[in-house]
């Protein structure tokens, strides 16, 4: 296979893993009726067409609480993969590791299919978890190993491209599917898809690095990172110079346990601009948006709740693409500034407007929070992973890095339907509340971006 196209493959390789993470994050958002007994609507044909359905109860019944419950088991799992990424990989190569990922991906995808249990929904959402906490941290890193230093940033951008092009993948699977028995099908497309990255993945001509920190280019000059990669088009990476042998990898337990960080400046500040991109994230509310978008657009449009939320994934989708031509002509810290405050301030006009019940206006603000996401807290904390800190340390800040973001992402999935409902008034106003909570914690997060990002 000639370089060009050995290199579009292995990256179109790569990002399936990404597309699985991010069609598991929706994956339940459209179909929460049917899979719950909310809604047993049924098509009168389905187990004529298919009699094995006879098998299978057409939902299974659960609270508020338990769907919270089982959404957040996904990034339980997650947490726990995203923990264990630096070692797996380490001994047993990138290609292995997401190889790995989507054999979890596919087993809990048909653990969900054929469940008719919800201790056997919660076990397969948590295996997938873990499958895609794998992802998290090699699909980033694998991607800059393949990836030439003059076109990095925006070839790191394409995992966020797959991840947002999987959440609208599920949204629209709903559409049809997001009826009783059919809802299975929403987790048997994801078992296929992992299936076929499983089939490519003997295709690659080599494994990737098993060292996410093994490949970089000579160009690529750690002292221009302070002024280049933060300010301006850049995507310089922190390299030992030529003349001192590099580094041996540094483990997440080694991390944790030997504190290096204190001996190392640079381990510092590039340690602590991927904790908070990572925590920034999370804590910007747009998983809480993506995973009850539905949800929260019933209190003011209750008939075209389903279609608002998947035209909010696809604006996602399509302001993602800005991003791969900005990260490297604008520059990293830019657009986190940017996104982060518009994040903050939609978040704000988000919770007036469905206290007020303001639908055109609440739904402009679901869209430019999104679109706001896209621009940079979206993409950028991943492509930054390989970037900010030392070779010797990428995989284990990385781990470190995505286990926060899970971490948070679980709490807020956790949270966010408890906590809006404890907001509301008794009368069951102020569903809008929840959101100045975001709105306080996007300007926190511009602040501490602006501050710990160096001039």
């Amino acid at each position: 296979m000639p370089s060009t196209q050995h290199f579009a493959f292995s990256v179109g390789w790569i990002v399936i893993s990404a597309f699985s993470y991010g069609y598991h994050i929706s994956a339940l958002n459209g179909a929460q009726d049917a899979i719950s007994c909310r809604s047993n609507r049924a098509r009168p044909d389905d187990q004529a067409l298919y009699p094995s359905l006879s098998l299978l109860t057409p939902c299974i019944a659960m609270s508020d609480t338990l769907f919270g419950l089982l959404t957040s088991s996904y990034t339980v799992g997650g947490f726990v993969g995203s923990m264990y990424a630096s070692r797996v990989a380490t001994g047993r190569g990138n290609r292995r590791t997401l190889v790995l990922s989507a054999l979890a991906i596919a087993g809990g995808s048909l653990v969900m299919a054929l469940a008719n249990m919800f201790v056997l929904l919660l076990l397969g959402r948590t295996l997938v978890g873990v499958g895609c906490g794998l992802t998290t941290v090699l699909v980033p890193l694998s991607l800059a190993d393949v990836a030439p230093s003059t076109i990095r940033g925006a070839i790191g951008v394409t995992n966020q491209l797959a991840i947002v092009l999987g959440i609208f993948a599920a949204q629209i699977l709903s559409l049809p599917l997001a009826t009783a028995f059919r809802w299975r099908w929403i987790f048997a497309f994801s078992a296929l898809v992992s299936l076929l990255q499983l089939v490519l993945a003997p295709l690659l001509a080599a494994d990737l690095a098993a060292d996410p920190s093994s490949d970089r280019s000579d160009d690529d000059d750690p002292l221009d990172f302070e002024h280049e990669a933060l300010l301006a088009p850049a995507h310089s990476i922190h390299l030992q110079p030529p003349s001192v042998p590099p580094l041996p990898p540094l483990s997440l337990a080694q991390l944790l346990r030997d504190q290096p960080w204190k001996l190392d400046p640079a381990l510092a500040s590039g340690l602590a601009i991927v904790l908070i991109t990572q925590l920034a994230q999370q804590l910007s509310g747009i998983n809480a948006v993506l995973y009850y978008s539905t949800s929260i657009m019933k209190s003011v449009l209750p008939t075209k709740a389903l279609y608002i939320s998947i035209f909010v994934t696809a604006i996602n989708v399509l302001m993602t693409f800005p991003a791969l031509f900005l990260v490297d002509k604008l520059g990293r810290k830019r657009l986190l500034v940017l996104s982060a405050g518009m994040m903050a301030g939609t978040s704000l006009v988000l919770g007036v407007a469905i206290n007020h019940e303001l639908a055109h206006l609440s739904s402009l603000a679901i869209v430019l929070f999104v679109a706001s996401f896209s621009l940079g807290l979206g993409p950028i904390p991943f492509v930054i992973l390989s970037e900010v800190v030392p070779a010797y340390a990428v995989s284990a800040a990385g781990s470190l890095g995505l286990a926060l973001n899970w971490a948070a992402n679980f709490l807020v999935g956790l949270a966010f339907l408890p906590l809006r409902n404890r907001l509301a008034t008794p009368d069951g106003d102020g569903d809008g509340n929840v959101f100045f909570i975001f709105t306080g914690l996007g300007a926190l997060s511009t602040l501490l971006i602006l501050r710990q990002f160096p001039r």
